[in-house]
């Protein structure tokens, strides 16, 4: 089955209409036809990501159909933890498209030791990662 197949099964199954899907998920309803009609042979993953999202199916499993992993050959470290998700939009974001590119500003941070940080540069980062996780652990909708 391809993945455009799927995606058309799967919308079925959710009975959701292509524009439905279009709206839920902010691919184009022109791009989900596409795909569904086997004319776009290889959509990219961040497409399936945002489809596999809408339809609630596990990304992983809308990669291997595309192709992009092996079936059942799931790796586990490329999985994105559960709490990310309920990060802030401009932090999951970032994660993602971060994950998307292999992680290199965490392979570049994991590199660095304090002392190749000046100390400004050590108060920036860890203001910046103290700010972060104040807003997540508020939550959507919760004031200061």
């Amino acid at each position: 089955m391809s993945a455009g197949e799927y995606i058309k099964k799967k919308r079925l199954e959710k009975g959701m209409s292509q524009r439905q899907l279009s709206v839920v998920s902010g691919v184009s309803n022109s791009e989900i036809s596409r795909i569904e009609a086997g004319k776009r042979q290889n959509p990219s993953p961040p497409v399936l990501r945002a489809i596999a999202k809408a339809l609630d199916i596990p990304y992983e499993e809308l990669l291997a159909e595309a192709g992009y992993l092996r079936a059942g050959a799931v790796d586990e470290s490329a999985r994105l933890p559960e709490w990310v998700y309920k990060l802030p939009p401009d932090l999951y974001e970032f994660i993602r498209e971060e994950s998307s590119r292999g992680w290199p500003y965490m392979r570049l941070a994991k590199g660095l030791r304090r002392k190749d940080l000046d100390p400004a540069e050590l108060e920036a980062i860890v203001k910046t990662w103290m700010q972060a996780k104040k807003r997540y652990e508020r939550g959507p909708g919760r004031k200061d």
